[in-house]
């Protein structure tokens, strides 16, 4: 099924609407499409459009009235498979915590799921000036935390390789 990037993109807005970033200013969206720009950078796959339809789509499941049946119907069942494996299952983190949880997740992932995961987790990185300190710092250790048992724990591709590097570039000017 080939996925229109517009499409994707006003569907996101839609589900979004209203809902903005921590700093209570930035519209939500912005984060998915950041997401989305650096899949689209960092990936080539004959896939490329399944994976960044995914990665502006990754929070509907988990952030708004989104079924994922109504992802399958409206864009497939290879975009709504992927955005159901970066979606964070809401009662899970509150067991055994939500970064033990993401590390173990993310180990177990697909591929492309892992690529739009880590994409996510730089996004966030790079948009972390606006928490607090406290938030900022956690986030920063969190990060530590899943990046170094990935790499422990997984086969990682080419991609994701190049993904942690920026992830831990960004960790390293966020420590400045």
């Amino acid at each position: 099924m080939r996925v229109d990037y517009d499409y994707v993109l006003e569907f996101a807005k839609t589900k979004h609407k209203g809902q903005f970033r921590a700093d209570g200013v930035t519209p939500y969206i912005n984060h998915p499409i950041q997401v989305a720009e650096i899949v689209k950078r960092v990936k080539k796959s004959a896939d490329i459009d399944s994976i960044v339809a995914a990665a502006l789509l990754h929070d509907t499941l988990e952030d708004t009235y989104t079924s994922y049946r109504e992802l399958t119907d409206e864009f497939g069942e290879m975009v709504a498979s992927m955005v159901m494996e970066v979606t964070t299952a809401s009662y899970v983190p509150m067991l055994i915590g939500k970064s033990n949880y993401l590390k173990h997740k993310m180990v177990e992932m697909s591929n492309y799921a892992l690529v739009i995961k880590l994409s996510d987790r730089l996004a966030n990185l790079i948009d972390s000036k606006t928490l607090p300190q406290d938030k900022k710092n956690k986030l920063i250790l969190d990060t530590y935390e899943i990046i170094d048992y990935i790499e422990k724990n997984r086969l990682l591709t080419s991609t994701q390789k190049e993904l942690i590097y920026e992830i831990r570039e960004q960790l390293h000017n966020l420590g400045k």
